[in-house]
């Protein structure tokens, strides 16, 4: 993301998205009654022909509606129109549909801006780390993409095993070279799973090209969920330290250790949260998205309060695996400096 400009006392971002997971960190920061100014698009009719075209048109809207779909990488704000021009075709008080394009400026007038969403804005704009991951056992492998947002599946390659062995050798070169010519073009990779076949893969890989960088480390199971276990291996946490996910798997964990221990530095629930903000001994906070959606008002006030003592907050994506794990918990979690 190409950030312009951040204007705390304004309240406003100039900002250019420039990949997918931009838009992901757009939708992140925005609330409704936010103000999004940009080019967009109205279809006029030719009332001779009744033929339709696009005319461009640039407006401003108050923001009552977000749509965000990660399968088509889409990002759309709904709301009535405050300026427009030219501005008989974007009258005022209309509503307006603006999707957001990759390499497109747009100006964001929030109604709150928060220290957290600007570091989340500042740590997008620096360089995007990727790295493939390939989840892998003798029936099928499936091949992730880490960045710093995330982790995203890709797609699924299927070994064709029949019972109990492969009817011949080729099948399982067939299986490995299907995955071979999908990251064949990486500089680096990741490969895990139980049992031996992942270690098969490498070597297979090896045998063809010598400049992938190749990780193999063991895991329990190849599902998404398990792709966690990987933030637990010394050996690769460089790949995820950038990573949100990752920040927010370590919090759940030193929320869920203090837990154990009764050390009384875990707290969870809005009241309890609410209560306790107001004595400034919350070092971390993990919101649900859909907490903060339900109850803006209140979560809005927390942040403040919590900014104000260097709580650090995190609001957790309503569909990471992290958020089931925190909606058992009311939907917020704190840990704090010090036993109150």
């Amino acid at each position: 993301m190409k950030i312009i400009k951040i204007d705390k006392k304004e309240k406003e971002i100039i900002f250019i998205p420039e990949t997918i997971e931009d838009l992901w960190v757009i939708k992140s920061i925005v609330e409704p009654k936010d103000i999004i100014k940009g080019t967009s698009y109205r279809r006029q009719r030719i009332e001779a022909t009744s033929e339709t075209y696009r005319k461009t048109i640039y407006i401003s809207i108050i923001i009552e509606k977000i749509e965000y779909n990660s399968q088509f990488n889409a990002l759309r704000f709904t709301g009535k129109i405050i300026e427009g021009s030219p501005p008989e075709f974007a009258p005022l008080g209309e509503y307006h549909t603006l999707e957001i394009e990759l390499n497109e400026k747009y100006i964001l007038k929030k109604q709150n801006l928060f220290q957290y969403q600007i570091e989340l804005l500042q740590n997008t704009s620096k360089q995007q780390h990727k790295i493939k991951i390939i989840a892998i056992d003798d029936e099928q492998a499936t091949i992730y993409e880490l960045t710093n947002i995330g982790i995203t599946e890709i797609t699924k390659i299927y070994s064709g095993k029949s019972g109990k062995r492969y009817k011949s050798e080729n099948k399982q070169n067939e299986y490995f070279e299907k995955l071979y010519n999908l990251i064949s073009k990486e500089k680096e990779i990741i490969i895990a799973g139980p049992g031996y076949t992942k270690n098969k893969l490498e070597e297979h890989i090896k045998s063809k090209i010598n400049t992938i960088k190749i990780i193999c480390v063991p895991i329990q199971n190849i599902s998404k969920s398990a792709i966690s276990e990987l933030f637990t291996k010394k050996e690769i946490q460089s790949f995820f330290e950038k990573s949100i996910e990752f920040k927010e798997n370590e919090l759940l964990n030193k929320f869920k250790e203090e837990l154990g221990k009764n050390t009384g530095k875990a707290i969870y629930g809005l009241q309890e949260i609410e209560k306790t903000i107001e004595t400034g001994a919350i070092e971390s906070l993990l919101i649900s998205e859909n907490l903060w959606k339900e109850n803006i008002d209140k979560i809005q006030e927390i942040i403040k309060k919590g900014e104000k003592t260097n709580t650090k907050i995190h609001i957790v994506d309503k569909d990471r695996d992290n958020n089931k794990t925190l909606n058992a918990f009311g939907g917020i979690i704190g840990i704090l400096r010090y036993k109150i």
